[in-house]
């Protein structure tokens, strides 16, 4: 049975100069491997496609028998690295708070300290739109349990 760091590795070695990030492998039972990769603009189809031929070549040249799904991080889901903070700087992002609290706002900076987010606050009156405050808050990561990109449907 393959390892997740052997999958990583192999990524990894693939994802070099693309500007592609690795966001997450996990292996389930029956040898199933799942990839997501994502890009600090948005990565495509044709991207993904050739990165799952690359990948797959390596696994069967490595002998490894495995089914592959290869994708990118869905948008409704938390964040797992870095990268995808600062790929969501100037965007909505929700976050959810260690002690249950969820707040959104504008994510302005991500500081080795913690989030710099610009809270949004909901009307009072119906129809108007939120409003975001005017100073930001920072947020210390110790005390976020996670953070997603925020989806709006007008």
């Amino acid at each position: 049975m393959i390892t997740v760091q052997e999958v990583k590795a192999i990524v990894e070695r693939h994802l070099m100069d693309t500007g592609h990030f690795l966001v997450d492998v996990v292996v389930r039972p029956g040898d199933k491997v799942v990839v997501e990769v994502d890009d600090p603009r948005s990565i495509r189809l044709e991207q993904l496609a050739a990165l799952n031929k690359a990948i797959r070549a390596d696994l069967d040249a490595g002998g490894h028998d495995v089914e592959l799904q290869v994708g990118s991080p869905g948008m409704g889901r938390p964040f797992k690295v870095p990268e995808q903070y600062v790929k969501h700087t100037g965007r909505l992002v929700q976050v959810e708070m260690a002690d249950g609290r969820k707040l959104e706002g504008l994510l302005e900076k991500v500081a080795p300290e913690g989030l710099v987010l610009r809270i949004q606050h909901p009307s009072k009156v119906k129809g108007r739109p939120a409003k975001l405050d005017p100073e930001p808050t920072l947020l210390a990561h110790t005390d976020i349990r996670e953070t997603k990109a925020s989806i709006k449907f007008n």
